[in-house]
């Protein structure tokens, strides 16, 4: 993207939809210059469950964010998640024919695999490595004499349904969506630097509604799984528990939760406000012995589904001895030393707080999403612009124009 245009990209979460307005820097820098969010409840385990819902949360993050700047919003990059946003490695096959290798060829090979289903629309394809003939992990193939060229590539995809109704919601809030971020890539983009993509690593983003895997080999998004559990979920557990408000439970948790009970929870107190008959709110002490206990279980219980699907991947145990925790649920107290006696790889929490200053705004690792979608702004404008030809007979036919297509003429 080029130095001095604008991106804006947009968040819809389980619990919130944030929208970020960025400028974009030279040498792949960025300034977030406008930010806003809005609590959302029509969205569940990443899927929307309620459209009105979602499109009154997004037209209040957007407009907050435009106030911020007095900047008009009319396109913006959006994410996907949920468990039905599927990754699988394909290999797909061209004869070259005895001659050097040219970008041409390489985009033949991603044509192959932007073939869609009946019921499932490609969000990316992504090759990882290449193959010359018998020579194989080739990185950038151009140039090269081959007889025949080899990629592996991810094939993230997604139910056609499901991006149905996030671009009718983008629609009727006047976005043009220019681009669709599976929210795992995002993360990764966003808390894996250059030091990071000289090895492999497995990043987890503790979200809302869903905890989400991603394997990046070498700095490639090579898979993904999605757990349909997360943070709200602990949340509904100590409301439930201590008979509080869900607001009360956030808060409680935040404050004063972590996810393990230590020692010291025995003699530290804190005030619950119990909800009584006839909905009179009184406050109760307890000691954060009983908050951690019911946090705890289910903290362990996702770090354990996270070790199973680690573990059952197509992916080796030893593809990373490294993990990086971000999302909301990482900023829980004790997250990492927990993650690393279940997972048993060396786990880093990183904060967003250390690397991104936005004045009068407080950006935490729930901006991770949306941060790691300005730098796929920039990676696919550069993409787009080198290959623009290519890129615009590409997408003639593709699912996502004739759904917009669609959404213009019968909305």
């Amino acid at each position: 993207m080029m130095a001095g245009s604008t991106v804006t990209v947009l968040d819809i979460g389980s619990t919130k939809v944030c929208c970020c307005i960025a400028n974009c820097l030279i040498d792949g820098r960025f300034e977030i210059i406008g930010v806003g969010y809005c609590a959302c409840n029509g969205v569940k385990s990443g899927v929307i469950i309620d459209i009105k819902a979602v499109e009154r949360a997004v037209a209040k993050a957007v407009e907050n964010a435009e106030k911020m700047v007095n900047f008009r919003v009319k396109s913006v990059y959006v994410n996907i998640s949920g468990k039905n946003v599927e990754s699988k490695i394909i290999k797909v096959s061209i004869k070259i024919g005895g001659r050097v290798v040219t970008n041409e060829d390489l985009l033949d090979l991603m044509n192959y695999c932007n073939q869609e289903s009946e019921d499932r629309a490609v969000i990316h394809s992504i090759p990882i490595l290449y193959d010359i003939d018998s020579l194989r992990g080739i990185k950038n193939p151009i140039g090269m004499v081959a007889n025949t060229l080899n990629v592996n590539v991810n094939l993230v995809t997604a139910p056609k349904a499901q991006l149905n109704n996030l671009l009718i919601c983008l629609a009727r809030c006047h976005l043009d969506p220019v681009g669709i971020v599976a929210s795992i890539y995002a993360s990764g983009l966003c808390v894996i630097d250059a030091d990071d993509a000289l090895s492999n690593k497995i990043v987890i983003d503790l979200g809302g509604g869903t905890t989400s895997i991603g394997f990046f080999y070498q700095g490639i998004f090579s898979g993904m799984e999605v757990i349909p559990l997360g943070s709200k979920n602990i949340t509904d557990d100590v409301a439930y528990g201590l008979n509080i408000s869900t607001a009360n439970a956030e808060r409680l948790k935040t404050l004063h939760g972590a996810a393990f009970i230590s020692i010291r929870d025995e003699s530290d107190t804190i005030f619950a406000p119990v909800i009584e008959d006839d909905d009179v709110i009184n406050l109760q002490r307890i000691s954060k012995v009983s908050l951690n206990q019911i946090i705890q279980p289910r903290v362990e219980e996702i770090l354990l589904i996270i070790k199973e699907r680690i573990e059952k991947s197509v992916f080796t145990d030893s593809f990373s001895k490294s993990i990086i925790v971000t999302g909301g649920g990482s900023l829980l107290t004790g997250i990492r030393d927990f993650s690393v006696g279940i997972l048993n790889k060396k786990v880093k929490v990183k904060r967003m707080g250390n690397f991104i200053n936005v004045p009068d705004v407080d950006i935490s690792n729930n901006f991770s999403v949306a941060v790691g979608m300005i730098k796929f702004a920039q990676i696919s404008d550069d993409y787009l612009m080198r290959n623009k030809k290519s890129a615009k007979k590409n997408e003639k036919d593709g699912f996502i124009k004739k759904t917009l297509a669609w959404i213009e003429n019968n909305l």
